[in-house]
């Protein structure tokens, strides 16, 4: 069921509580609102556009497709966030698809108006500072979990930081994003179940 304009500006407030109601209006004038299937290609890669998506609803996965043709999971990320490939911030061709897992509702946009908005519009500019922030931090985070963690760490890990993740996503998604096997998620499953 498709969501109403009123529907999307709460669920933006909801992500963003300090966000005036003229900021979001602002935003949603760059975006398309759209609603993806399971397993639907959002964003292709080999692109030079400069397309991201928020996610208002729902799970996606960013994935590449190595030499042996194995789909290799960089990001999956859950509602209130961004999607895309980082490369939109250079000029070269986009490697990632960004595929839904189960019914996913977003917002399509350009980052290149969100950025010309933002020259205009100090708060439009503080909300995208805020979105860069955020990828920042997460992948700063991510790098340190493979480098520190062990990958019973990094699945421990992931369901306290983002049990949507574990609850939505299939095993071979979370263990291709956590640089394992799903035959170790099933062993660390099986062992936190004999622990609790």
């Amino acid at each position: 069921m498709r969501l109403s304009n009123s529907d999307i500006k709460n669920l933006i407030i909801n992500y963003f509580p300090n966000l005036e109601e003229k900021v979001i209006d602002l935003f949603l004038s760059i975006t398309e609102y759209k609603i993806a299937k399971n397993k639907q290609i959002i964003l292709k890669s080999g692109k030079t556009n400069k397309n991201l998506i928020f996610l208002l609803k729902g799970v996606t996965r960013a994935y590449s497709v190595n030499e042996k043709g194995q789909e290799i999971n960089n990001f999956i990320r859950a509602e209130g966030h961004l999607m895309g490939d980082a490369r939109i911030f250079s000029n070269e061709t986009q490697m990632l698809n960004i595929e839904s897992i189960g019914e996913v509702h977003f917002l399509k946009f350009n980052i290149s108006e969100l950025e010309t908005l933002g020259y205009k519009n100090p708060k439009i500019m503080n909300f995208y500072l805020d979105f860069l922030k955020e990828i920042i931090l997460t992948l700063s985070y991510r790098l340190n979990t493979f480098v520190t963690m062990t990958p019973e760490e990094r699945y421990l890990d992931l369901i306290k930081w983002n049990p949507i993740l574990i609850e939505t996503t299939f095993d071979k998604h979370i263990a291709s994003f956590l640089g394992i096997t799903p035959l170790t998620i099933h062993r660390i499953k099986k062992k936190q179940k004999a622990i609790n």
